[in-house]
């Protein structure tokens, strides 16, 4: 199980390298037993039950802290070097940053309330998709959702773990009026302030995921994935126009999420 093997690597990460990470031996002692629970729970195999419903949804119930859980890691453990060439980068091919410019040449504001509320919208999709597939019988959808996710966020954790990046949203100044003030522009902001976590902004974690849900739908469900499609379209523009990540955060999300779902369906002979 892929969650089991990440805890299980993080326990190490921690144990070797984590000397400045705050209560490491408890931190240590919750993967190892976090990590051994599940691949018992999955060994079991429960047919149905409260037991069944954890052991389906542990990913979406443990993505979040995992994510959180990423800055407090990446502090202790993490080679910042590529904090500073991203930015770089981004001037180079974009003659600037456009994670600064883009919002204060469009600055308007009911643009800006449709891309936050797409931002938003990637916490409220996935799970709400994951949750009409699981209880509509298309457990095969659910499995590959569940699948696609667990390799490309948990993936993109470790890597925020070991090279972490910091976003513009903490090393650029703060979107103020006319955008600022609204109801979509300020929750987007409010959540970011308090679930953010630094380090985790190279690949874009929340383009990735909006990626893999659309594409797995448009393999099991075409109008849900063209349903989908113009909030998927909103989270790309809004990461930038947000000032939550830099342009090179959101193509490699892309193309993380692109190439996990491809050789997937390769390998599985699922290529449809």
């Amino acid at each position: 199980m892929l969650t089991a093997a990440y805890l299980a690597i993080t326990a190490g990460l921690i144990a070797i390298l984590g000397d400045g990470v705050p209560g490491r031996g408890w931190l240590v002692a919750v993967h190892l037993t976090l990590s051994a629970s599940l691949l018992i729970l999955n060994r079991a195999n429960p047919p149905v039950g409260a037991l069944r419903v954890i052991r389906d949804w542990h990913p979406l119930m443990l993505f979040p802290l995992l994510y959180k859980e990423v800055e407090l890691l990446a502090a202790a453990i993490g080679d910042w070097r590529l904090t500073a060439a991203v930015p770089a980068w981004e001037s180079a091919l974009f003659a600037g940053q456009p994670s600064l410019y883009l919002s204060e040449r469009l600055a308007f504001v009911p643009l800006s309330e449709y891309l936050h509320f797409c931002y938003l919208a990637y916490a409220i999709v996935i799970p709400s998709v994951a949750a009409y597939w699981y209880l509509s019988g298309r457990r095969e959808a659910f499995a590959e959702l569940m699948l696609m996710l667990s390799v490309v966020l948990l993936g993109s954790y470790l890597f925020f773990i070991l090279l972490p990046v910091d976003s513009p949203y903490y090393l650029s100044q703060r979107l103020g009026p006319p955008l600022s003030g609204h109801f979509f522009f300020d929750l987007a902001h409010q959540m970011s302030a308090r679930g953010g976590a630094r380090g985790g902004a190279f690949p874009s974690a929340h383009v990735s995921g909006a990626i893999v849900v659309s594409l797995v739908a448009w393999r099991h469900q075409r109008r849900l994935a063209c349903l989908l499609l113009p909030i998927t379209g909103g989270v790309m523009i809004a990461t930038v126009y947000g000032r939550f990540h830099y342009v090179l955060d959101t193509l490699a999300g892309a193309a993380l999420a692109i190439a996990v779902v491809v050789a997937y369906r390769s390998l599985s002979g699922n290529g449809r």
